[in-house]
């Protein structure tokens, strides 16, 4: 199986890359999956745009995938109500025409994405379309309230539980909307209200999982959503506290991380 494992990972492109734990040991990558394997839940935040981040996701997948059958893959990018096109397409029922046509996949889908999916595909594992329909999210920070009225017909999505209570996650959220221009497409926009917002894409995401919980799942999003263990793994864990719960953070070697030792229980820095 090693032998086989390291085939597989010969295709794979990871780069220079160095992998830490939170106390700064380094790990291979075998070794990485090895530790990986004692969670239930895992879940790898990435820029969106950075290429190296994503030859680490398929490296981290692909290796994930060899050591447990019954892997899940959940993913940011994709959302709630394409699931069912999601899934006739992982079953060879639709063509990838259809599948893309009708699923709305990210301007960086073919690039960043589609070798997650097909990867997924060929393996048979099955793929959770986590995030809130965009809409439902923009419904909510303009109304400034999660809520029946607010969302209309998309209320279908709203969690049983949805948990606001993270001082830490709505500071930090507050000082990344104070970093965007006045200018910009947030500019001017209330606070609370977007942080409603992105707590509900949090809890959704959160809840899509739930029958999935029976396996080990492997789950890829942006950083901010995963990032010192708030966001997804947060709004998880309050519903499911004995979960056993990574994070993994793909991070450039040129950013500084000062708190390293909080920000995750995985650091991946990739060149």
């Amino acid at each position: 199986m090693i032998i086989l494992l390291s085939l597989l990972l010969m295709e794979v492109n990871v780069g220079d890359v160095t992998i830490l734990t939170a106390s700064g040991d380094t790990l291979t990558l075998d070794v990485l999956t090895d530790q990986l394997a004692e969670y239930d839940v895992i879940f790898v935040g990435e820029q969106h745009d950075a290429r190296a981040a994503h030859d680490a996701e398929l490296a981290i997948l692909t290796a994930l995938a060899e050591r447990d059958s019954a892997l899940a893959l959940g993913l940011e990018m994709f959302e709630r109500d394409v699931q069912e096109i999601l899934d006739a397409y992982l079953a060879g029922e639709i063509t990838e025409d259809t599948f893309l046509a009708r699923s709305r996949p990210w301007p960086n889908y073919q690039a960043d994405y589609r070798p997650l999916i097909e990867f997924a595909k060929s393996r048979s594992i099955p793929v959770v379309a986590a995030n809130v329909p965009r809409r439902a999210a923009g419904a909510v920070a303009r109304a400034g309230e999660v809520s029946r009225k607010a969302l209309g017909a998309d209320s279908v999505y709203i969690p049983d539980t949805l948990h606001l209570d993270s001082d830490h996650y709505y500071q930090r959220f507050a000082a990344t909307m104070a970093g965007m221009p006045n200018s910009g497409p947030m500019g001017g926009m209330n606070v609370d209200a977007f942080y409603k917002a992105q707590v509900l894409k949090d809890a959704v995401m959160a809840e899509s999982l739930h029958p999935y919980l029976d396996r080990r799942i492997l789950f890829f999003c942006g950083r901010f959503h995963s990032d010192y263990h708030l966001g997804i793994p947060y709004q998880l864990a309050r519903n499911h506290p004995d979960l056993k719960i990574a994070v993994i953070t793909l991070s450039p070697a040129s950013e500084e991380l000062s708190d390293a030792d909080s920000i995750a229980d995985f650091l991946w820095i990739y060149q």
